[in-house]
Formats: structure tokens, C-alpha cells, sequence
């Protein structure tokens, strides 16, 4: 199997948190557009880190989301976006790294009369993202079963590429469920019957947290391929700047307990940087000399 590999394979760490906090620009993925060769570095930024797998700019590239935040969306092609962002990654990614095409949630939920186009918003940035060059759908960071299952339907159709599906958990009074309240081994569960190449967790509370959900999650799904991806901690706003607690030199034993388990694919979600890539590097090549 693709991912089934004795070394983890390592992806990067935070896209839209550290263009963020470059630009200012508050919809991370308009910089493809606009400033692509910032862009351009970040990638080549976790390239130099180590990643094995980076990640396309394009979380919040559907209509829902960036329909919210621009006045003016129907000046921006939801589907060239996309695939732009797969072509900026394309340019400085070689031959021995793998392509993450990023799908996010749209924010919208079943109840929501809008609910019922959500294959076609997905449609439209999944073929983007496979006509700009992707290896892989990343269909991340879902909470809603309804929601991921129609992103998945539509990978597969589309697409016609491997599928890794990674929902987000939080731990309430000793119980895990994802963000919109879906209970933990259903959720699993969920995944594992779509019938994707991965299944996975990311963003959360940070790595400590991540790491009792892994356990969790590979106690249930055995030898299935499954990607780990947390997020820096809950960020305070200091001096109008988020600050994420787990930096860089605080990551390491979190790290080695997910080399551990058994995790397949490590990386790092909001607030993560090309620094704590490296740190994941150097534990993983330490590990498996």
C-alpha cells in the first residue's frame, strides 16, 4: 500500500497560519493570486525542513467560505484558484515528494438550505486541484459525517486519485468527539467504511492531546494508514498576534510517542512552521537509522 511504509512519512506543517502571519491577508488562499511567491517559498520552506508531502494553499478555496469574506467572489474562478494553487506547489516540488491537494470544510450544515450544493462546491475545487497536478485528495479538518462523506463521494468520482480523509477531535470529560459532536467511534468508523487511503486526525488542542487520540484511533483502526497532524495548542492573542503554545522545543517526546504508535504519515496543522518540521525530521531519521 501507498502509505503503508516502516518510516513515517513526514508532511508539512501550517499553511494558512503562517501565510497569515506573513501577509496579514486574512483568506490565505486569494495569495495565490496575489502574492504567489510567497506562496512558492513556504513550500520550498518545509521542503528544506524535510517533508516528504506538502500541501496546497486551497483549505478554504469553496464557495461558501470565501463567499463570506469577499464582496466581490465572482470576479475569482473557484475552480482555476485551485488549481493554482496545485501549480504553485507543482514548481518547487521534485520528484521524490508527494502533492496534498487541501479540502476543507465549506461551514455550512445539513440544516442549512445551501447544504444540499455542497457536491457541486466540492466538485469544482477538487477537479481544480487534480487538473493543477495533485498526487493526493486531502479532504481534512472535517467535523460534520454528512459533510465528508459527499467530499469523498466526489473525490473519488472526479478525481480518480488515492483519498485520505482526516476529521477534527476534541477531549471533553474523558470523551472524544469531533468539533460538531460526533462521537469518536462512530466517526472512526465512518471513515474506515468510506473506503479512502488514509483516515487521520488534525488540527485540536496540540500534541499532547493529539497523542491520546491516536492511540484511540489506531487502537480501532488497526493496520489501516493513518495520518496525525496537530495543531501548536490554542493560540492566545498577545499584542495582536496569536501566540501557539507548543513551539518547537516542546514537541519532541509528543512526536516520538506518535513514531511509536505506529502513525504513517506526521505533520502539523494551525500554527505549526517549517520549525517544527524539523524537529519532526530529525526524531524520525533518529529513529529509524
Amino acid at each position: 500500500m501507498l502509505f503503508k511504509t516502516i518510516k513515517p512519512l513526514l508532511c508539512d506543517g501550517a499553511i494558512g497560519t503562517e501565510l497569515i502571519k506573513q501577509t496579514n491577508q486574512k483568506i490565505p488562499e486569494i495569495l495565490n493570486l496575489t502574492q504567489p511567491e510567497i506562496v512558492k517559498q513556504l513550500h520550498t520552506n518545509y521542503i528544506k525542513a524535510g517533508s516528504d508531502i506538502i500541501t496546497t494553499n486551497s483549505f478554504g478555496a469553496n464557495y461558501p467560505r470565501l463567499k463570506k469574506a469577499i464582496k466581490n467572489l465572482g470576479e475569482i474562478n473557484i475552480y482555476e484558484l485551485n488549481k493554482l494553487s496545485a501549480k504553485i506547489a507543482n514548481e518547487v516540488k521534485t520528484k521524490d515528494k508527494l502533492l496534498f491537494g487541501s479540502v476543507g470544510p465549506t461551514g455550512l450544515k445539513p440544516e442549512d438550505k445551501e447544504f444540499k450544493k455542497i457536491a457541486e462546491y466540492f466538485g469544482e475545487q477538487i477537479r481544480g486541484l487534480k487538473d493543477g497536478g495533485v498526487d493526493i485528495i486531502l479532504i481534512e479538518t472535517m467535523t460534520i459525517v454528512e459533510e465528508m462523506k459527499i467530499a469523498f463521494e466526489i473525490a473519488r468520482n472526479e478525481a480518480n486519485l488515492p483519498v485520505a480523509v482526516s476529521m477534527s477531535f476534541k477531549i471533553e470529560n474523558g470523551q472524544i468527539y469531533t468539533y460538531a459532536g460526533v462521537d469518536f467511534k462512530n466517526a472512526v468508523k465512518e471513515m474506515m467504511n468510506l473506503g479512502a487511503d488514509v483516515i487521520g486526525a488534525n488540527c485540536g488542542n496540540g500534541f499532547a492531546e493529539m497523542v491520546e487520540i491516536a492511540k484511540s484511533l489506531k487502537s480501532l483502526a488497526g493496520d489501516f494508514p493513518i495520518l496525525i497532524q496537530p495543531s501548536a495548542g490554542t493560540p492566545q492573542k498577545i499584542n495582536k498576534s496569536l501566540i501557539y503554545p507548543d513551539t518547537p522545543d516542546k514537541i519532541s517526546p509528543y512526536v516520538e510517542k506518535l513514531i511509536d504508535i505506529g502513525i504513517n504519515i506526521i505533520g502539523g496543522c494551525c500554527g505549526t512552521t517549517p520549525e517544527h518540521i524539523e524537529v519532526m525530521r530529525r526524531i524520525i531519521d533518529e529513529k529509524f537509522k
